[in-house]
C-alpha cells in the first residue's frame, strides 16, 4: 500500500529574498520587509478572551469604532471559554478577522505559543479583553514608532495600571469616557517616555523586535506576575527602546488595585515567586528595587534648560538607570530629543541594563576612580542616586561631580536622613530599631554649605518614610513639639544644585 504524507504548503510567491545589511537591526528590518507581500494588513490586533464576555464585547466594539484609520487584521483567541465567546467572535462583522479556538484553558500563555512569524503583521498589538480603546489610540502610537525605528514596544497610558503609567480622566459613562479620551489623545511625541520596564495591558510591538526577542513573546516560566517586566527587559536587551506613549490613553476596564478576581493569598504568593524568578533569570536584578528608583519628583522642579542643543547626562550609582531616563524624558517635554546618557556604577551587575539605554560611556569601578572616567565640564546634568553620605568619601564625590559639570550644569543628589525615626527610637533604648545601611551623619545644613561653595541650591525635597498612623500618634506623644515630626519622618532629602 502506498501511503501519501500530507504536505503543508507555505505560499511565499508574494515575498522577496531578504537583503544583507551592515547592522543587526537593519538586517532584521530587511527580513521583515521581505515578508510584507505575504501580509494581509499593516497591523495585527490580538485579543485573547477567557469568559468575561461582557468585557470582551465592549473591547471589540471599541476596536471596530476607533481603529478605522489603520489597516488591521483582528486575531481573536477564545481560550476555552464557556460563556458564548466563540459564537460572539463568529458574529463580529469584520472582514479581516481570524479566530483561534482553544478547547480547554490550560494557561493564559498557551495560545501565544501557536503564533508564527507568518501570522504577524509589521506591527503586533496585544490587547487584554478588558481594554477599551479610544480615538487615535493606534495611529498615535504608529506615528511615534515610524519616527524612530529603534522603538520596539509601546504602551499607552491608561486607567487602572501601576508603574506610574496611570492617567485618571473624569467620566461617568461610556460616552464621557470616549469624549475625554478624544480630547486627551492629541499627537505629541514630547509626552512619550523611555522606560526600563512597562506594564503591558495594551502593547504594540514592532515585528522585527518580536522575532528578535523570540516567539512566543511570553517566557513560559512566568505565569502572570513579572511577565511584563521580563518582556520589557528582553526587548531592551535585543537593542530596542521600550516607550510609554503619554499622548495616548485607553481605559483598563479592570480594578487591579482592589484585587478584582484574585485570591489575596494566591496573588501575594504569585508576586513572590515571580519576583524570585525574575531575579534568577536576570542575574540578580530586582524588577522593583533596581528599577523603581524614579526621580520624577525632582525633574518636575528643574528650571528650563539653558540651551536647546544636544544634552549630556551622567548617572552615578543609578542602578539600572531609571533616574537618567527621567532626566531624558523631562528634556523631551522641553522639546529636546537629542540626549546622550552615560553612567558610572560601583556594581557591575547593572552594566548590561545601563548599556541598553546609554550611548555614552558606561563603566564600573570603585568610587575613588569615578572622576577619572570622564572629561571635565562634560555634562549638563548629573544625578547621583545613592545618598551622598553612603559613599566612603562624600566630599570627594561632590567635588568630582562638580568638576564634571558644565558651567550652569545641574547636579541632582540625595542625602540619607540620619536623624529619623529609627535613630530617635534607638537613642530612647529601642536598640532593635536602626538603619542597617551605612551612612555618615551629615546634617542637611552641612550639605547646603558644601554645595553653596559651587553654586546655588535650586530646590530641596523630602522623601518620607513609610509609617502608619498609629506609629505617628505614638511618636507625637514622645515629642516636646510637632515641628520635629517632618524631620523624623523623612527618609532622604533631594537637592538640585546649579553650578556657577
Amino acid at each position: 500500500m502506498n501511503h501519501q504524507t500530507p504536505i503543508k504548503i507555505i505560499h511565499t510567491e508574494k515575498g522577496m529574498p531578504a537583503q544583507t545589511a551592515d547592522t543587526l537591526q537593519e538586517g532584521r528590518r530587511n527580513m521583515v520587509q521581505s515578508m510584507q507581500g505575504m501580509q494581509n494588513s499593516q497591523v495585527t490586533i490580538y485579543v485573547q478572551a477567557y469568559n468575561r464576555l461582557d468585557k470582551t464585547k465592549i473591547c471589540i466594539e471599541s476596536i471596530l469604532m476607533y481603529t478605522q484609520d489603520v489597516d488591521y487584521t483582528l486575531l481573536l483567541v477564545d481560550n476555552g471559554s464557556s460563556d458564548g465567546t466563540l459564537e460572539y467572535f463568529q458574529s463580529i462583522p469584520y472582514p479581516k478577522k481570524q479566530i483561534l479556538r482553544i478547547t480547554k484553558n490550560i494557561g493564559a500563555a498557551f495560545p501565544s505559543l501557536l503564533l508564527s512569524a507568518a501570522e504577524c503583521s509589521s506591527y503586533m498589538v496585544f490587547l487584554g479583553n478588558d481594554i477599551i480603546v479610544t480615538k487615535n489610540w493606534l495611529s498615535n502610537i504608529l506615528r511615534g514608532m515610524e519616527a524612530d525605528e529603534t522603538i520596539g514596544m509601546v504602551c499607552p497610558v491608561s486607567s487602572n495600571v501601576s508603574n506610574l503609567q496611570q492617567v485618571n480622566l473624569s467620566f461617568q459613562n461610556y460616552e464621557e469616557l470616549q469624549q475625554q479620551a478624544a480630547a486627551y489623545n492629541q499627537p505629541d511625541l514630547s509626552k512619550w517616555q523611555e522606560r526600563l520596564r512597562l506594564i503591558t495591558p495594551a502593547t504594540v510591538y514592532r515585528k522585527e523586535c518580536l522575532l528578535a526577542v523570540g516567539l512566543p513573546i511570553a517566557d513560559i516560566g512566568f505565569f502572570h506576575d513579572f511577565l511584563d517586566d521580563d518582556i520589557t527587559f528582553r526587548v531592551r536587551h535585543a537593542g530596542y527602546k521600550a516607550m510609554l506613549a503619554g499622548d495616548t490613553w485607553v481605559h483598563h476596564n479592570h480594578n487591579v488595585f482592589s484585587g478584582e478576581g484574585k485570591d489575596p493569598e494566591q496573588f501575594q504568593r504569585s508576586l513572590e515567586i515571580g519576583r524570585m524568578n525574575f531575579m534568577e533569570k536576570h542575574h540578580g536584578i530586582d524588577a522593583w528595587e533596581d528599577v523603581n528608583n524614579f526621580w520624577m519628583d525632582a525633574t518636575s522642579e528643574l528650571p528650563a534648560p539653558v540651551h536647546q542643543g544636544p544634552m549630556q547626562v551622567l548617572g552615578v550609582d543609578v542602578r539600572c538607570g531609571t533616574p537618567i531616563l527621567d532626566i531624558k524624558n523631562y528634556l523631551r517635554t522641553q522639546g529636546i530629543f537629542q540626549t546622550e546618557l552615560s553612567a558610572f556604577t560601583e556594581d557591575a551587575k547593572y552594566m548590561p541594563d545601563l548599556q541598553t539605554i546609554c550611548d555614552g560611556i558606561v563603566c564600573s569601578d570603585r568610587e575613588e576612580f569615578f572622576g577619572g572616567q570622564y572629561l571635565s565640564s562634560s555634562f549638563d546634568y548629573i544625578v547621583i542616586d545613592k545618598p551622598l553620605n553612603r559613599f566612603h568619601e562624600p566630599q570627594f564625590m561632590l567635588d568630582q561631580a562638580m568638576r564634571l559639570l558644565k558651567p550652569k550644569g545641574i547636579l541632582l543628589l540625595s542625602l540619607s536622613n540620619t536623624f529619623g525615626v529609627r535613630e530617635f527610637m534607638y537613642c530612647r533604648g529601642s536598640y532593635d530599631l536602626y538603619n542597617p545601611q551605612f551612612a555618615y551623619h551629615i546634617p542637611l545644613e552641612a550639605l547646603y554649605k558644601a554645595c553653596a561653595a559651587y553654586g546655588s541650591i535650586l530646590f530641596t525635597k523630602s522623601r518620607p518614610l513609610s509609617l502608619d498612623e498609629e506609629s505617628k500618634t505614638y511618636l507625637r506623644s514622645l515629642l516636646p513639639a510637632d515641628d520635629l515630626m517632618p524631620r523624623l519622618l523623612t527618609d532622604t532629602y533631594i537637592l538640585g544644585v546649579q553650578k556657577q
